[in-house]
This record gives structure tokens, C-alpha cells and sequence, in this order.
């Protein structure tokens, strides 16, 4: 029988530490691999998500997602541009657009007799605002003197409103505010609604879901439009997606910059450089193209 005490006080082998050792590193180097391998997976599937909701968030802002595209009705090979970079559209030899020009406190002082004899039809010009932060509600400084101004020079006029709106009657108290400053002065062109994001971020409309967006918009037009006014509702792509477009009860004013407008939205203007340049105005200023004598039978896909 063998000595089994002798047995259990025998020092190791050198070579069997070095198979332990080798075992043991083997283990941890397995567990390393299963544990990185771990990190990887995980690292992957947040990569993915991530991915996921930027695509989705991409998706749901895009006046694609849930509206329905509508076929154009412009066909866009009669867009003329002119020397100066302005655009126009031209059908059968006819210039059947009108070109106008947006304004506000941002231009301060304008001759309106040079800016008429530089082919401007139309002008819109900002009535007021609502504060983006505190929510007071503000009269433009040129308001008053732009609105005569263009009359006097034989310009067609529009005005429009900055919302900041977080509720329906609060976009109801910003109609009426813009029917007093009026005072049941005549307008050629539809009152605007303006709702876009606050420039510095944190605006108190920003967070508004589109339900609640559409119903402040239908809410300002509805008020302004018993009074005997038309209304137009004013944004680019993305201020726009913000409403149920189908659910509007006022017509679309386009702002985009960049290449021809498609058919994802039905609009009747379209402001399509901020950039234009007009005798009688220091600086730049938005030009727009009045198309609602386009005829619709034009339209194409």
C-alpha cells in the first residue's frame, strides 16, 4: 500500500505546474474571449439601435412618412430664370407667376416706390410675433409704415404672423391679435401663420405633437377666416411635417432652398431663395413665386 502521507506532502512536478499554469490561462483566455465576445454583441446591437431610431426619427420628421404624396401640378421645364436669378414660370409664352418679396423689422428702413419699379408684385410683410421663451405677443416695428408703404407704391400685400402657439386658444388670441392690428384694412393676399422652431432651441412650440400643432393652425385660420380673410400656412419641409397636412384648412406657402420642389406637398407659393436682392432694400431678402394661376390642368406627376 503506498505511503499516503508521503504522497500528499510530495512537492509538485515543475512540468505538472506548467500544465496548470497553461490550464488555467487557457480557461481565463477562453472566459476573455466569451467576455469580449460579450462586450462585441452588445456594442453591435446598441450600434444598431441606434441606427434604427436615427432612421426612424429621420423617417417620422419627413413629410413623407405619414403624409400622401400628391402628384405635382407644376411641370417645372417651364421654370424660367432671368439674369439676375430670378425665377419665373413661363407656359405656352405667358409668365403666368408673380414674383413677391417677405419683409419684416430684419430690413428696417425700404423705398417701396424703387421696390415696385423692380418688378416686385407682391409683398408679405410681418405683422407681429409671439415671444419663443415668455410668450408675449408683439407688434413688428415697421409693421405700420411697411404695410402703407407698399400700398402706396401699387404693391399687392400680405401679412403674416410668427406663432408660438401652445394651445388653441392661444392661437385664437393671436388671430385676434392680428384682426385689431388690421383695424379691417383690405389685403390682396392671404393672412400667413408662421409656426417654425426657435432659433436658439427651446422654444415653447417646439416640443407640440402634430395633433396639436394641426389644431393650432386650424384654430388661427378658422378665427381669421370668419373675419373675411383667406389664410396660408407658411414652412419648409420640416416645419410643415409637423402638421396632418390632409387636416389643414388653409393653403401651403413653400420655403425650400434647395433644387425644385416635388410632390410630397401641395402649395400655391413658394419662397425659394433667401438671398434675392431688390432695388430699395438694403441686404437680402426672401423672393417668392406666386403659382396659383397655374392652371391645374397642367399638373403632371
Amino acid at each position: 500500500m503506498p505511503n499516503s502521507s508521503r504522497n500528499k506532502n510530495k512537492k509538485p512536478h515543475k512540468g505538472d505546474q506548467n500544465v496548470r499554469r497553461t490550464h488555467r490561462l487557457q480557461r481565463l483566455s477562453a472566459k476573455g474571449k466569451t467576455l469580449g465576445f460579450g462586450i462585441f454583441l452588445i456594442c453591435s446591437i446598441f450600434v444598431v439601435a441606434l441606427i434604427g431610431s436615427c432612421v426612424y426619427n429621420l423617417f417620422l420628421l419627413s413629410p413623407f412618412s405619414s403624409q400622401q404624396k400628391v402628384p405635382s401640378p407644376y411641370d417645372w421645364s417651364n421654370l424660367k430664370t432671368d439674369e439676375s436669378g430670378r425665377l419665373s414660370y413661363v407656359q405656352n409664352g405667358q409668365t403666368i407667376s408673380r414674383t413677391g418679396i417677405d419683409v419684416s423689422s430684419h430690413q428696417q428702413q425700404i423705398n417701396w416706390s424703387s421696390v415696385a419699379q423692380d418688378g416686385i408684385s407682391f409683398a408679405y410683410i410681418r405683422l407681429g410675433y409671439r415671444g419663443s421663451s415668455e410668450g408675449t405677443l408683439y407688434v413688428d416695428d415697421f409693421f405700420a409704415q411697411n404695410l402703407s408703404g407698399a400700398k402706396g407704391a401699387g404693391i399687392d400685400v400680405g401679412v403674416y404672423f410668427f406663432s408660438q402657439a401652445i394651445t388653441e386658444e392661444e392661437a385664437r388670441e393671436e388671430a385676434r391679435f392680428v384682426l385689431k392690428q388690421l383695424d379691417g384694412a383690405s389685403l390682396d393676399y392671404p393672412i400667413a401663420f408662421d409656426m417654425e422652431p426657435s432659433p436658439e432651441g427651446g422654444g415653447r412650440a417646439d416640443a407640440l405633437t402634430r395633433e396639436e400643432a394641426t389644431a393650432i393652425a386650424n384654430a388661427f385660420c378658422d378665427e381669421i377666416q370668419k373675419n373675411g380673410y383667406r389664410t396660408i400656412i407658411y414652412g419648409n419641409s420640416y416645419d410643415l411635417s409637423k402638421y396632418d397636412l390632409s387636416a389643414l384648412t388653409g393653403r401651403i406657402w413653400l420655403a425650400q432652398y434647395d433644387g425644385k420642389p416635388d410632390g410630397s406637398i401641395s402649395f400655391v407659393m413658394w419662397q425659394y431663395t433667401p438671398k434675392g436682392t431688390v432695388a430699395g432694400i438694403s441686404g437680402s431678402v426672401d423672393l417668392n413665386l406666386d403659382l396659383s394661376d397655374v392652371p391645374k390642368s397642367a399638373s403632371r406627376s
